[in-house]
């Protein structure tokens, strides 16, 4: 699909489940964060030639095995994760501006001997939510695929399938068979965008993963996801979780308020704020700037 506005690309979305976005994020951003990865991960080069087995094993057994999470210890892909674009990119696909994020994690996948990880078309989420996908506003959830390098067909883009095809597959079938449903399979079409690109889908279109067959080659990407709050039946990542790690307090020293209320943080004025957990807060997080809730609480009594 070619470069769309996210009005027109929101529209994709609804209707054909999938659409790919261009230029949302800035180039020199997105290089920041591709100069993170060998940090995280082999580079492409360095897997073909497999200079360290040890590493790159897992990508031969079970490439799933290796998927950082946020926070994670680049402040760079921190920030691509809860960057302004991408949260303006779910407030307007969700028709919300009350949104959680509830997924960030980066993976990578490699050809020359890696895993041939063909997958069969399916729905997300099985994983995702504890119910099925209800695509009314403030139940729908937002599934993306921010480009860290270039997809292409060879480079193993996702294969999605248009809604407007999979009307009559009953809503349980997470998983389609290549047989019983060989018109599907033929009707797929690659997701493929250049670095920096964004692939958004919904949590009820079919897709599948593919095997890299350009040889020497490595795809990474960052996949995000969002729904609205108090959604407790959606979720794959609990943040509190992470909250005593390391990487979770240098997230806290470059931080702001909108990023923290996207991990569901009490917003400045919320009644969770009086004087005793602003300063509670203000000594756990010492470089976090707490001025904007003080001042939404400039009025709050004792505790």
């Amino acid at each position: 699909m070619s470069t769309v506005a996210l009005h027109d690309g929101k529209r994709l979305w609804e209707e054909e489940g999938w659409c790919i976005l261009h230029g949302l994020l800035p180039a020199d951003e997105v290089r920041l964060a591709q100069e993170a990865l060998p940090d995280l991960f082999p580079t492409a080069e360095e897997f073909a030639e497999d200079r360290d087995p040890a590493r790159n094993l897992p990508f031969r057994v079970d490439s799933h095995s290796v998927l950082p999470a946020f926070p994670f210890e680049s402040g760079v892909l921190n920030r691509m994760v809860l960057h302004d674009k991408v949260i303006d990119l779910a407030q307007e696909f969700l028709g919300l501006t009350n949104i959680r994020l509830y997924q960030g994690m980066v993976s990578a996948k490699y050809s020359d001997g890696a895993l041939d990880d063909e997958q069969l078309l399916h729905v997300d989420y099985g994983n995702h939510t504890l119910v099925v996908p209800r695509p009314d506003l403030g139940y729908q959830h937002l599934e993306l695929f921010i480009y860290l390098s270039d997809v292409t067909a060879e480079t193993a883009a996702t294969r999605m399938v248009s809604r407007r095809l999979t009307t009559g597959v009953p809503t349980e079938r997470t998983y389609l068979s290549l047989t019983e449903y060989p018109d599907l399979y033929a009707a797929e079409v690659p997701a493929s965008g250049p670095a920096g690109s964004i692939l958004a889908y919904r949590p009820d279109v079919y897709h599948r993963g593919v095997r890299m067959t350009a040889p020497g080659a490595a795809r990474f990407m960052l996949h995000v996801s969002y729904k609205p709050v108090a959604t407790d039946w959606l979720g794959s990542q609990a943040w509190p979780g992470a909250a005593e790690g390391l990487a979770w307090h240098r997230f806290m020293q470059e931080t702001n308020v909108r990023q923290l209320t996207m991990l569901g943080f009490p917003e400045p004025g919320h009644p969770y704020w009086n004087e005793q957990t602003l300063r509670g807060v203000s000594a756990r997080y010492p470089l976090l700037d707490m001025a904007p809730w003080r001042a939404a609480s400039s009025g709050a009594g004792p505790s």
